[in-house]
């Protein structure tokens, strides 16, 4: 099962364990800006791209732009027997600033 967890427990565990963070807005919301390291793959995409997830243990965290997207994709995931799944919401909410493309 997926758990739903704060943006400032999901900083802590950035900080000191190896994960996935997988954000689930568009292409065109990613390129504006996006956490460092992570990984883009659009809510309506995951389904046909899980190939790029081949393990269902990695500890993955799920964000999108307000919470509604990251908490599909996590139960979605979930439902795909994916084990280690936290979903901290919404990047409007982030205070730690991103990363933005030029």
């Amino acid at each position: 099962m997926y758990k739903k967890i704060s943006q400032d427990e999901a900083k802590k565990i950035m900080e000191i364990s190896p994960c996935l963070i997988l954000d689930v807005r568009t292409e065109d919301e990613f390129v504006l800006g996006h956490l460092e390291n992570s990984v883009c793959i659009p809510v309506d995409e995951l389904e046909g791209r899980l190939d790029e997830l081949p393990d269902k243990e990695q500890l993955i965290l799920v964000c999108c732009r307000s919470g509604k997207s990251s908490k599909l994709a996590a139960e979605f995931l979930d439902s795909r027997g994916y084990k280690n799944v936290l979903d901290f919401g919404g990047l409007v909410y982030w205070r730690y600033g991103y990363v933005e493309w030029d």
